[in-house]
């Protein structure tokens, strides 16, 4: 049985992963904080609160993502180590 504290805990690992592997992606494409903010019109810090796992991005931004990143959003969420 999941206590509200477990499912936070997971939401938040969910997050952490999130940024892990975003910030995996950028590296490997040499993408900045400063360009993927600009190319989805937002502030490079959203880019670092995403990649820090402090925020989450909306279903529109994670498309966008991993549209110009040119990877799936199910690797970026984790659900598949697959690109």
């Amino acid at each position: 049985m999941d206590t509200r504290e477990e499912k936070k805990q997971e939401e938040t690992y969910n997050f952490k992963e999130f940024g892990n592997r975003l910030g995996k992606i950028m590296y490997l494409r040499d993408v900045s904080n400063h360009t993927l903010a600009s190319q989805l019109c937002l502030s490079a810090s959203t880019i670092s609160g995403y990649r820090t796992g402090r925020r989450s991005p909306t279903v529109t931004d994670l498309a966008e993502i991993s549209r110009f990143l040119n990877v799936s959003a199910d690797y970026l969420v984790g659900l598949t180590d697959e690109y």
